[in-house]
C-alpha cells in the first residue's frame, strides 16, 4: 500500500559526463539511508513557476516517489510503498 508522506529527505544524487546520466544514487529519511537499486519513471511538471522533477524507485526493499524542486533545491519524499505489499 502507497504512503502519502511529503516531507523532505537528503538525496545523494549523482550525474556521470561518460554516460550522460542523472539520477538519485540514494535517499535519507528518518535517520535510515535508502540506497536506489533502480529508477523507472522520470518526468516533469510545474507547480506555478517551478520545476519538479519526479522520479519513481526502488530501493533494496520499497518503492518510492522523489521530488526535486528546481527553483528551491528541495527534494521530498512523496510516497513510500513496501515491496512485499504490493
Amino acid at each position: 500500500m502507497n504512503v502519502k508522506i511529503g516531507e523532505k529527505v537528503s538525496v545523494n544524487f549523482l550525474y556521470n559526463h561518460e554516460t550522460n546520466q542523472a539520477r538519485p544514487h540514494y535517499l535519507k529519511w528518518k535517520d535510515r539511508v535508502y540506497v536506489i537499486q533502480k529508477i523507472g519513471l522520470h518526468y516533469t511538471l510545474y507547480k506555478g513557476n517551478a520545476l519538479i522533477h519526479i522520479f519513481s524507485a526502488i530501493t533494496t526493499a520499497h518503492f518510492v516517489l522523489l521530488a526535486f524542486n528546481t527553483k528551491n533545491l528541495h527534494w521530498t519524499l512523496e510516497e513510500i510503498a513496501d515491496i512485499t505489499s504490493n
